[in-house]
C-alpha cells in the first residue's frame, strides 16, 4: 500500500508540473496571435502585436518575416498608411540578417524594392539601393571570423615557410619556403586588415533601413543639405533603402547612404536587430 501511494503521489506531482513547463511564455503567445490575426485579415492589429514584441526585444526570424507579410498586405490594402512597404523591406532584411539563406525573404525584399523603385521613378527619387563605400563592400564579402581564419591561414603558411628556410639545407624547401613566406604574408595582411574592417564597421554602425516615404538628409543641426548642382535628389533617401546608423541622439540619426550620408530624424529610420 505505501509504495503504491507513493506512484501515485509522483503521477499526480508530475501532473501538476507538466501544465507549467508546457505553458508557452507570453512572447510566443503574442506571436501566435499575431499569426492568427494575420491568417484572418486582421493586419494592423497583427502588425501591432509584431511591434510589441520587438519592442519587448524578442527577436525571431519567422516574426520578423510575418511582420514583413502583416505590413505588405496592409500596403495592398484600403488601409494602407505611408512608409508600410519600407517597413516591410525592414523587416525582410532583418530576416536576411538573422537567417542568411532565406531565400524566400531575399526574393520577397527584391520584390518589394522593386515596387518601390516603380512607384518613385515618376518623381525623380533616387534608387532605392546605393552602392556601400568600397572599404565597407570589401569587408562585407564574407563573415568576420572568416577573415580572422584567413589571416591566421596567413600566419601558419607563413611561419612553415620560413621553417623551410631556416632548417631545411634543399633547394626545393627552400623555394617552397619563398613561396610560403610571400603567400603567407599576403594572406596574413590582408584577412588581418580585412578583419579589423569588418569588427571596425561592426561595432561603429548598425544596419537600418528608411521606413519613411523619403526622406530628405540634413545637417548636424537639423537644416536641410544644400541641393547639389547637377544632381536629382542626391540628399533625398527612398523609402526600403538600406543606411548604416553611425551616431544616435535624441533627436536625430546620423546615417551612412552610400559613400554619402547625413542626418535623419529617428521615426524616419528603423535599426534592424541582429541577434
Amino acid at each position: 500500500m505505501p509504495r503504491f501511494l507513493l506512484i501515485l503521489l509522483c503521477a499526480l506531482l508530475a501532473l501538476c508540473a507538466l501544465p507549467a513547463s508546457a505553458a508557452p511564455s507570453e512572447s510566443e503567445r503574442d506571436f501566435i496571435a499575431a499569426s492568427q490575426a494575420l491568417k484572418r485579415g486582421a493586419y494592423t492589429e497583427a502588425i501591432d502585436t509584431l511591434e510589441l514584441l520587438a519592442d519587448r526585444g524578442f527577436v525571431h526570424p519567422d516574426a520578423s518575416f510575418n511582420r514583413a507579410v502583416a505590413y505588405v498586405e496592409r500596403a495592398r490594402s484600403s488601409a494602407a498608411s505611408p512608409g508600410d512597404l519600407g517597413r516591410a523591406a525592414a523587416a525582410l532584411s532583418e530576416v536576411l540578417l538573422l537567417r542568411p539563406s532565406d531565400e524566400q525573404a531575399e526574393i520577397g525584399l527584391s520584390r518589394i524594392r522593386a515596387e518601390i523603385s516603380r512607384r518613385h521613378a515618376r518623381e525623380g527619387v533616387a534608387p532605392v539601393m546605393a552602392r556601400d563605400s568600397l572599404a565597407r563592400a570589401a569587408t562585407s564579402l564574407f563573415d568576420e571570423n572568416v577573415w580572422a581564419w584567413l589571416a591566421l591561414s596567413g600566419s601558419l603558411l607563413l611561419t612553415v615557410g620560413l621553417g623551410l628556410r631556416r632548417f631545411v639545407q634543399r633547394t626545393s624547401a627552400a623555394l617552397a619556403g619563398a613561396i610560403g613566406i610571400g603567400l603567407g604574408a599576403v594572406l596574413l595582411l590582408a584577412g588581418a586588415g580585412l578583419t579589423a574592417g569588418a569588427r571596425h564597421f561592426r561595432l561603429t554602425s548598425s544596419p537600418a533601413v528608411i521606413v519613411a516615404d523619403e526622406a530628405r538628409l540634413l545637417d548636424e543641426t537639423g537644416k536641410p543639405l544644400p541641393q547639389k548642382r547637377g544632381a536629382v535628389d542626391s540628399v533625398t533617401v527612398p523609402e526600403g533603402a538600406s543606411v548604416y546608423v553611425l551616431e544616435r541622439r535624441p533627436t536625430l540619426y546620423r546615417v551612412e547612404w552610400g559613400s554619402g550620408g547625413g542626418w535623419l530624424t529617428p521615426g524616419q529610420v528603423r535599426i534592424l536587430a541582429t541577434r
